[in-house]
């Protein structure tokens, strides 16, 4: 999957925000408070993943318009 610029700027911005979570989930993790480190691992995965999966109100209305394009407008294949 190719990313442009504004794409890996904003999953950068992601990452820097889920570091220090994930980093106090390990250390967590570490001083024998396992629950609680697995908690925010997950929780600093879920940051990094969820830009990439959760779409944002940008991403809606384009969905929207790819859907009523593809009900208007039919490949030609299908026409026959």
């Amino acid at each position: 999957m190719s990313r442009g610029v504004i794409e890996l700027l904003e999953l950068a911005g992601a990452v820097v925000f889920a570091i220090p979570v994930a980093f106090f989930g390990l250390l967590m993790f570490i001083e024998g408070r396992p629950l609680l480190g697995v908690v925010f691992l997950l929780l600093a995965g879920l940051m990094t993943l969820g830009k990439e999966y959760v779409p944002t109100p940008q991403d809606i209305p384009a969905a929207a318009l790819g859907g009523l394009v593809g009900r208007i407008a039919k490949d030609p294949d299908e026409e026959e």
